[in-house]
């Protein structure tokens, strides 16, 4: 089995690892750390592909150990130099990405700049290429007195799914829309709702799964223009709409899943606390029965507290950190 790993937004390393679990079914989880599930499989590229809550995939080529002075960085270059990397392309621009966590005298920098060294000496024909400038990238994490050297598989468009793609204020990012879809359950028999949806990226990864009805709204006109190009592709209705008043009768509704006006920026004209009253009060009332739901908020003392008083269960919540600020994924489920 190859070992690999994935980056993830943090706070949202057991969503991907749920996922690794289900999709990637001869797959191993080795190890959780803040960003990183590591996990073994013989499946393909291809497969790995497919977990879209994940950030980016790496294979893991080398793990070792190294001190934390300057002296010690001979090591790296000593260690990969008796890598065999003969699967690269000898006339790829190959660049080495850094990072370091611990109490080090040298610098990530350093660090990278030494695995060049080691990458160069063995394959001296290779070309050496830059941050902005390179086919081919390798990886390698410093944590205290542990290393892990890795090859790079995905490239931005794995994380933004489709670079053409128009955002509107505030959108999420795919890889986050993805994970609280991916709590939401997703069946094909759902009627799906995302009741402020922006330009529609929620929707959009759920439209990644079969559904009977997947729908989306927003109070903004020119955030549902922009939702209408990005999903021209799909089945997948897009209206102009108050959450607050959502066009839909009691119990209708399976799973909403949904990202809350948080932060200066993108408050409401109303008090935001009187707003998200509102929002939660129509959540309840629009879904079935046992229908969940998975709301992103800075608020989430206040949905909780909503939840109980409307009969919604709370299930679980996972914090994370966004563009500065700190919502939290709210998942919930109505009473029978």
């Amino acid at each position: 089995m190859a070992l690999y790993f994935a980056s993830v937004l943090p706070g949202l390393e057991y969503v991907l690892s749920d996922e690794i679990t289900n999709k990637v079914h001869d797959s191993e989880i080795i190890q959780i750390d803040r960003g990183k599930v590591f996990f073994a499989t013989f499946e393909s590229f291809i497969c790995l592909s497919s977990l879209r809550s994940a950030d980016n995939i790496f294979q893991v080529i080398d793990q070792f150990q190294i001190g934390p002075h300057k002296k010690h960085l001979s090591q790296v270059s000593e260690r990969i130099s008796h890598l065999n990397l003969d699967f690269m392309e000898h006339k790829a621009l190959f660049w080495v990405n850094a990072s370091r966590k611990g109490k080090q005298t040298y610098s990530r920098f350093e660090v990278a700049a030494n695995a060049v060294e080691g990458i160069h000496k063995r394959y001296p024909k290779w070309n050496i290429g830059t941050a902005q400038n390179h086919q081919v990238e390798f990886r390698l994490d410093i944590e205290h007195h542990y290393a892990v050297f890795s090859l790079r598989l995905t490239d931005t468009k794995f994380r933004f799914r489709n670079q053409t793609r128009s955002f509107s204020r505030a959108s999420l990012l795919p890889t986050v829309a993805h994970a609280m879809v991916w709590l939401s359950d997703p069946k094909s028999t759902d009627i799906f709702v995302d009741p402020c949806c922006g330009s529609g990226t929620i929707l959009s990864e759920r439209a990644t799964f079969p559904g009977s009805w997947i729908v989306g709204g927003d109070i903004s006109a020119s955030a549902i223009r922009i939702a209408k190009n990005n999903l021209t592709d799909t089945q997948v209705q897009v209206n102009v709409w108050d959450a607050r008043r959502l066009p839909f009768s009691t119990g209708y509704v399976d799973k909403i899943v949904t990202n809350l006006p948080f932060g200066k920026q993108i408050a409401p004209d109303e008090d935001l606390a009187l707003f998200n009253h509102h929002i939660m009060i129509e959540v309840s009332r629009i879904l079935k029965a046992n229908g969940r739901a998975v709301i992103l908020s800075e608020s989430a003392d206040q949905l909780l507290w909503e939840a109980e008083q409307l009969g919604l269960d709370y299930l679980e919540s996972y914090p994370i950190s966004l563009k500065g600020l700190n919502p939290t994924l709210c998942v919930f489920e109505k009473q029978i």
